[in-house]
């Protein structure tokens, strides 16, 4: 290669690294412009690591996407799909159902992505991986968010991932950003004067069978040297530019190529290929009209349409002997992309039409039929939108949902009737939102909101609208107008008498009441939702509506409270209504019930395959844990919902579990790692469109503060978790120490009361033990003592150990304070014991050294726990269901881990733990009180 030494050297590094096994997998991506050298620099690297003893993989995208899915993934998998034997079950099924290899229900997004790594790594340890992705912008959409996501996740393989992306674009593929995010970058300059001389001596004396070699175009002889500074010129140092620039003036139309017009060196590079194609014969340029119009194109679909088309066959040689086209393994291949978006974007309408018409008949996959079909309809076509259609839900079946969406939009577009083009619409949306994608979501919500005037649709869409929302944390969802649409069809549903249609009005008006609570709205809002709710009458106390009041006004339906055993009974098969289950019983107070539920919720889901509804049932199951004081298994939840929810790509579940991580590390005691899990919460966004993030988050903050007697910075971030009553609710306490650190007792009050009266109606000793310990520190040095006694008495009632502890050490301050150190020695033991049971090391530590400073006798870390051991979160999860005698394949699909990643985390956890070997495992981690 002429002029990229240094690229080279860079590469030839990270092999070395790579294949030396220093334990750290590596992401290069090379930018540049078309035909600056990306192939041909990653070719050179693939030579280098084959020579090396790597195994090498690769996939190029093609423009235009593919229209089933998965189809470069495929393509870079298939020469090693014989490993996914390897793989845990889940994750083998995803990848193989994904491929259309294996039937199934339609595979979770993150079990296939985890399938990949799994292969990927299992691949790797036997011997160093490369793999190629060439293209990158012009992947499919699904073969793109596997490769961001690899991306992310490879700092333990022996694996350099090397991908080449073309910059100028006007719109970038959105995995592509985070790709660059995760990577090494190479920007490939243009050649300088120097270099550029060199490489064009070297082409003007190119030999037929050179060209057969790469691909590249016929030598030209010895130009003039007025013809060598014109392509010198025109050129401006892209290698390909070069080529076909002297090519083209040998050729004798290079006017056509270097005009004097100040065109885009894409675009002169483009009419030089066009320079090349009209030296074909007519026909020749009909057979390469017709391969551009393919995609993924086998040589025996190209000759069957040429076939139907009338072309003789032979007439393919002329394009491979000019170097245009080869076929490679039975695949057209172009010699460069830019020379088939050329050929394909100067054939006439007419000519495109007929292609894609030939092609449809061709192709021997039925989704890209389908799409060649559509592409030759001109209008609305009802039996090509069907076929369309029937193409996307085969891409849904198997896992690409965005292609499914992508498929329903062209459906559509095909619709003549106006009702069926926007249930198309919907249904892309629905796919769309499954997927991830937003963007593409809104817009076809918003393409179907302009077709429709039924109730009972425009709902639909709002809905749906209304889920994206709190996914991603999109404020633009406007609560008013979705309560509009819903008190539109609910008063349809009723009909003249009213009454009518119970069940449908209570379903309904639920999905409303769950969307004013978990989203931004007005207590009006609120209060219209609750009254029209309560106002139907099913003729007995349907669960559902209990569930939906409870949620949207628990203090007006305490008696709800009592139910919930039986609840959990009635909806025990139902993981989503284990959901609302468990945000009722929150909001009623009965933690317990909480738990349960959305640990049910969460293990249902987990049986599904549906890692999206998962990790949003662990994320609040991990907050309601730290509340009651088991923070090791609230760590441990927010940590898989949070990795689960980044790579699904939603934002606001990657940040409440980051923020429920963050406090329970800040109670801990490890207020550097709560920083660090704060920061991330931040990154990942905290949007206004659900207030119980934002909320969520200024806890956390307020918990770290407190921890570093900040308590006026403390005082202001858990002023704002008002935002969210319920958390607030649960904060009060935490709001009450700050205040009284600050000396501004008076803001604390307003919440307190608030507080207090909801502990009263709904009879829960975890408020009121809050409200009392409040009172106890907002009373002052002298007058505490009957509150503290009071919160100790419910406490211990109240099944939150840490929070009991917690009073016992703020009662023994008082006590020692007021000159009683007898009896703070008694508060302030309960509380060291307690705090080291639940893994509160900072707290035990200053209970342990108030003790000392009372009289008595006492030694924080007798008693470690997961928050206090050496292990870090994920190890301890992985090494207690290890010694609950799981497998690594099923700690894998547990986890939503790769099984090496498991094993890693084991062979980190043993030497931490004293141990050698699986079989001491449980007694290691039962001796160091680490079993949970």
């Amino acid at each position: 290669m002429i002029g990229r030494d240094r690229e080279l050297a860079q590469l030839q590094h990270l092999l070395t690294a790579v294949g030396d096994g220093d334990g750290a997998g590596r992401v290069v991506l090379v930018e540049g412009e078309a035909g600056i050298g990306k192939t041909t620099l990653l070719a050179a690297a693939a030579q280098r690591a084959r020579a090396a003893g790597f195994h090498v993989l690769r996939c190029e995208g093609t423009e235009g996407g593919a229209a089933a899915g998965f189809t470069a993934l495929h393509e870079l998998l298939h020469p090693v799909l014989d490993r996914a034997q390897a793989l845990p079950d889940r994750q083998r099924r995803a990848l193989l159902t994904a491929f259309g290899l294996d039937d199934g229900p339609p595979p979770d997004r993150l079990l296939i992505r985890l399938a990949v790594l799994g292969l990927l790594e299992e691949v790797a340890s036997t011997r160093p991986l490369l793999l190629l992705v060439e293209d990158v912008q012009w992947l499919d959409t699904s073969t793109g968010e596997v490769i961001a996501f690899l991306a992310r996740r490879l700092s333990t393989t022996r694996l350099l991932l090397l991908a080449a992306v073309r910059t100028g674009s006007t719109a970038e593929a959105p995995w592509v950003p985070t790709l660059r995010a995760a990577a090494e970058l190479v920007h490939l300059q243009p050649l300088d004067d120097g270099e550029a001389r060199q490489l064009l001596r070297s082409l003007e004396d190119r030999s037929p069978e050179d060209c057969s070699l790469d691909g590249g175009a016929p030598g030209s002889g010895t130009l003039s040297e007025q013809a060598r500074q014109r392509v010198l010129r025109e050129a401006r140092g892209n290698p390909l530019a070069l080529r076909e620039f002297t090519a083209a003036l040998a050729g004798g139309a290079g006017e056509v190529a270097l005009s004097s017009a100040p065109l885009p060196t894409t675009r002169r590079l483009e009419a030089a290929f066009l320079d090349a194609v009209d030296r074909l014969p007519a026909s020749g340029q009909r057979m390469l009209q017709l391969a551009a119009a393919g995609e993924d194109l086998q040589l025996a679909e190209l000759l069957s349409a040429a076939d139907s088309l009338g072309l003789p066959r032979h007439q393919l040689d002329p394009a491979e002997r000019a170097g245009l086209l080869t076929v490679v393994d039975e695949r057209v291949r172009f010699r460069h992309p830019l020379l088939r978006s050329a050929v394909h974007g100067a054939s006439s309408s007419a000519d495109r039409l007929a292609a894609h018409r030939a092609l449809a008949s061709a192709v021997r996959d039925p989704a890209r039929a389908a799409w060649h079909r559509a592409a030759a309809t001109l209008g609305h076509d009802e039996a090509v939108a069907a076929e369309i259609e029937r193409a996307g839900t085969r891409a849904a079946e198997r896992g690409a949902r965005v292609e499914a969406a992508a498929a329903l939009r062209r459906a559509a577009e095909l619709t003549p009737d106006t009702s069926r083009r926007a249930a198309r619409l919907i249904a892309a949306a629905q796919y769309a939102r499954q997927a991830g994608a937003a963007v593409q979501a809104g817009a076809a919500l918003q393409a179907a909101a302009g077709l429709v005037d039924a109730p009972q649709e425009r709902y639909q869409i709002a809905h749906l609208r209304s889920m994206l929302s709190i996914a991603t944390g999109d404020a633009s969802v406007r609560t008013g107008d979705y309560l509009q649409e819903v008190v539109l069809l609910e008063g349809q549903l009723a009909g003249p008498s009213g009454s009518a249609e119970p069940e449908q009005r209570i379903r309904l008006l639920t999905s409303a009441a769950f969307h004013v609570v978990n989203q931004v709205s007005t207590p009006g809002e609120r209060r219209a939702v609750h009254d029209r709710l309560a106002a139907v009458d099913a003729g007995f106390p349907h669960p559902v509506q209990q569930i939906a009041l409870a949620v949207i006004d628990p203090l007006a339906h305490p008696q709800v409270r009592a139910q919930l055993p039986q609840l959990l009974v009635t909806f025990a098969e139902s993981p989503q209504m284990l959901l609302a289950l468990g945000q009722a019983a929150e909001r009623l107070q009965e933690l317990t019930s909480a738990r349960t539920a959305w640990l049910r919720a969460a293990e249902a889901f987990h049986r599904q395959g549906s890692a999206g509804d998962e990790c949003q049932a662990l994320n609040a199951l991990a907050s309601v844990r730290v509340v009651l004081g088991q923070l090791s298994e609230g760590l441990a939840d927010a940590e898989t919902a949070y990795r689960s929810g980044l790579a699904l790509g939603l934002p606001m579940v990657a940040a409440g579990a980051a923020a429920a991580a963050c406090r329970a590390l800040a109670l801990s005691g490890r207020v550097d790692d709560a920083r660090e899990a704060l920061a991330r919460a931040r990154e990942a966004g905290v949007g206004d469109a659900v207030p119980q993030v934002p909320a969520g988050v200024s806890w956390a903050a307020g918990l770290i503060a407190l921890q570093e007697h900040r308590y006026g910075d403390a005082l202001a971030d858990l002023l704002e978790v008002a935002a969210f009553p319920l958390f607030a609710a649960w904060a009060v306490a935490d709001l009450a120490e700050a205040a009284a650190g600050a000396g501004d007792p008076a803001k604390a009050r307003p919440l307190l009361e608030r507080v207090d009266a909801a502990a009263v109606l709904l009879g829960s000793d975890h408020l009121a033990s809050l409200a009392h310990r409040s009172r106890a520190l907002l009373a002052g040095a002298q007058a505490g003592e009957e509150h503290f006694l009071a919160a100790l008495e419910v406490g211990a009632r109240a099944g939150s150990p840490l929070e009991l502890a917690r009073t016992q050490l703020l009662h023994g301050q008082w006590l020692r304070r007021t000159r009683r150190p007898v009896d703070a020695r008694t508060s302030l033991a309960a509380a060291l014991n307690g705090f080291e049971r639940v893994g509160a090391r900072a707290l035990a530590d200053l209970a342990a050294q108030e003790l000392r400073a009372a009289g008595g006798t006492g030694r924080a870390g007798t008693a470690p726990t997961g928050l206090s051991s050496p292990l870090t979160a994920q190890e301890l999860q992985v090494a207690r269901l290890a010694a609950a005698g799981m497998s690594n394949k099923e700690i894998a699909d547990q986890l939503y881990l790769s099984h090496r990643t498991v094993g890693a985390h084991l062979y980190r956890a043993f030497p931490k733990l004293g141990i050698t070997s699986r079989a001491r495992l449980h007694g290691a981690l039962e001796a160091a009180g680490l079993l949970g």
